[in-house]
C-alpha cells in the first residue's frame, strides 16, 4: 500500500539522528518557519533543506513539507478572515487559478532543471525588497494594463509553487501590491489563502505519487498550526509597520539562501 511504501522510504534513509530526535528537530522547524511563514513567506526554505540535511529525499521532503503547509496556511487564513482583513471580492476564483497553477507546476517538478529559476528567483525577491522598502503609500488608481496581468500571474505564481515554492507568499504579497493597489495587510491576507490553495493542490499530487510521508507531516502540521496562529496574530495586532520590514527582510535571506546553494 501507499502507507507502506513512504514508512518503508523513510526508514531506509540514512537518517542523521533517531527517529525521535528526527521529529522533535522538525517539529521546531515547523513551528518557527510557521511564525515566518504567516506574517511574510519564505517558510519552505527553512523547513526543506533542514529535512534533506537530516536525510529525507528531496522528492519526500517536498511532498511532506507541503502537508504541514497546508495546516500553517489554512489557520493564518482563518485568521486573517475572522479580523475581518479577507476583502479580496474574486478570492475564489483566485483560489481556483492558484490551485491549477500549483498542480501543474507538481506535476512537472520531478522532470523539469531548477537551474534556470535558481537564478532568476535571488533578482525577482531583492526586486520585491526594494519595491517595499521604496513604496511606502498605496495608491488609489490601477492601471488598466496591470489589472489585466494580474490574472496570469496569479496562476504563473501558484505554478512556481509547485514548481519550487521559496519566496510564493511574497510574490503573492507584491503582485496585490502593485497590480491591485490593495493595502499590505489586504494583500497579506489574500496571500495566505492563496497560498494554502497552491500547497493543497501541490500535496495532492505528491500524496498521489506517494511521496508524503503521513505520521511525520500530521506531527509538523500541529507545530504549524501553533506557529500561524501566533505569526498572524502578531501581524494582524501590529499591522504594516510589523510586516513590511519582516518581508523585506525574508526576501534578502531567502536571495542570499537561494545564491548559495
Amino acid at each position: 500500500s501507499n502507507y507502506e511504501n513512504n514508512y518503508k522510504r523513510f526508514y531506509q534513509m540514512n537518517l542523521a539522528y533517531d527517529d525521535s530526535t528526527v521529529y522533535i528537530i522538525l517539529f521546531l522547524v515547523a513551528f518557527i518557519a510557521s511564525a515566518i511563514d504567516s506574517i511574510a513567506g519564505g517558510g519552505g526554505l527553512l523547513v526543506v533543506p533542514t529535512m534533506l540535511v537530516l536525510g529525507l529525499s528531496p522528492l519526500t521532503a517536498l511532498g511532506t513539507n507541503k502537508l504541514q503547509s497546508c495546516f500553517g496556511t489554512a489557520t493564518s487564513s482563518f485568521n486573517y478572515y475572522k479580523n475581518n482583513l479577507l476583502k479580496e471580492k474574486n478570492i475564489k476564483f483566485l483560489v481556483l487559478l492558484s490551485f491549477f497553477g500549483s498542480g501543474v507546476g507538481t506535476l512537472l517538478v520531478s522532470q523539469l532543471s531548477n537551474e534556470i529559476l535558481n537564478n532568476i528567483i535571488p533578482i525577482l525577491l531583492i526586486s520585491a525588497a526594494l519595491f517595499l522598502i521604496i513604496n511606502k503609500n498605496t495608491k488609489k488608481n490601477t492601471n488598466n494594463l496591470l489589472s489585466i496581468l494580474f490574472i496570469p500571474f496569479i496562476l504563473l505564481i501558484g505554478f512556481y509553487d509547485g514548481f519550487f515554492g521559496p519566496g510564493t507568499g511574497t510574490f503573492f504579497v507584491i503582485t496585490f501590491l502593485v497590480l491591485k493597489q490593495r493595502n499590505l495587510m489586504e494583500a497579506t491576507a489574500a496571500t495566505k489563502l492563496l497560498n494554502f490553495s497552491s500547497n493543497f493542490a501541490s500535496f495532492l499530487v505528491f500524496s498521489y505519487k506517494g511521496y508524503v510521508i503521513w505520521q511525520l507531516g500530521l506531527i509538523m502540521a500541529i507545530a504549524q498550526i501553533l506557529g500561524a496562529y501566533i505569526g498572524s496574530k502578531l501581524a494582524i495586532t501590529n499591522g504594516d509597520k510589523f510586516v513590511r520590514p519582516i518581508i523585506v527582510l525574508i526576501s534578502i535571506i531567502l536571495s542570499i539562501r537561494i545564491l548559495l546553494s
